[in-house]
């Protein structure tokens, strides 16, 4: 059981997960855009019917240009727009490129049309990852004999619109496995993580869901330092409906402190788990008990966790 019970509601205390998912594929030539989406049916067996739209700046609040659209088998709008030049008004430098095309992809949790709630089809990254030593005490989330989740009614939305987040990612990093094939690519840029991902990355670990696995380094940054003893942060967590977790003042080393929080954000994406304050986990034989504060690099509600 664990140390304190839970206190807190899911809501309370984790943030609602966005139904757009948007990411920069950063290219040194001007690539064509109808060509890389036709390269998804022999990459990931997606057949799609893509048109385009014309997109003016006053009526849709952005910017103007031309958009390339489809919808995938799992109700995952995909919006693309190939813009000439440079990225503009980032925060950092980004590496020397030419063109780039703005990946957008929208999983709404209903139905636009009927209201419905959509359900996933299958259930990919839905068990836990398997061997991993990570024991959750107490919740509302119970697993039966089959490895099925029963579901606390209440956390029932949330957990939907998670799994939604699942789904746009996936597609996301479809796309993004798509794009970083071309010759002309120099990497994709995802403004939340903070950081440009190379082309060689974004093709290796994409083969992840091949395996049925979740490329969580894609989607999930972990960055760690160590001025004495070990510190670390997660940034990505929020896009799936979790607050970002941190370590501070660990005594394991930076490859240590990497890892646990590696395999910690893996299991709570590919699982139906909510981690919350007061909570006490069993990681590799050590407990852990997990407390709600703010993180001194921006002053964001994170989940500490002692390790």
């Amino acid at each position: 059981m664990s140390d304190t019970p839970f206190q807190f509601s899911a809501s309370a205390i984790h943030g609602i997960a966005p139904e757009f998912l948007s990411c920069v594929a950063l290219f040194n030539a001007p690539i064509n855009t109808e060509v890389a989406v036709e390269r998804l049916e022999l990459l990931w067996d997606m057949p799609v019917r893509a048109q385009w739209a014309e997109v003016d700046a006053e009526a849709s609040g952005g910017a103007s240009g031309s958009l390339y659209h489809f919808e995938t088998d799992n109700a995952v709008t995909v919006m693309l727009t190939p813009v000439s030049g440079e990225l503009k008004d980032v925060e950092g430098q980004l590496p020397d490129h030419r063109f780039h095309v703005m990946l957008t992809c929208f999983a709404p949790i209903s139905d636009p049309h009927t209201g419905e709630v959509l359900r996933r089809k299958d259930s990919t990254f839905f068990d836990p990852i398997t061997g991993l030593a990570l024991d959750i005490e107490g919740g509302d989330v119970e697993e039966s004999a089959e490895g099925d989740f029963v579901v606390d009614t209440e956390l029932a939305p949330e957990i939907q619109r998670r799994r939604r987040s699942v789904d746009a990612h996936t597609v996301m990093t479809q796309m993004m496995d798509m794009l970083m094939r071309e010759e002309a690519a120099v990497g994709i840029y995802r403004p939340e993580l903070g950081v440009v991902q190379p082309p060689n990355m974004v093709v290796e670990l994409a083969d992840l869901l091949s395996q049925g696995q979740a490329p969580v380094p894609l989607w999930v940054g972990v960055r760690t330092f160590k001025p004495q003893l070990t510190n670390a942060r997660t940034l990505g967590l929020p896009l799936f409906g979790h607050l970002d977790l941190d370590v501070m003042d660990s005594i394991h080393s930076e490859d240590d402190v990497y890892a646990m929080l590696s395999n910690l954000a893996d299991y709570i994406i590919t699982s139906d788990q909510f981690l919350m304050p007061g909570q006490t986990i069993s990681y590799l034989g050590e407990k852990l008990t997990l407390t709600q504060t703010t993180s001194p690099a921006d002053d964001a509600p994170i989940l500490r966790i002692s390790y």
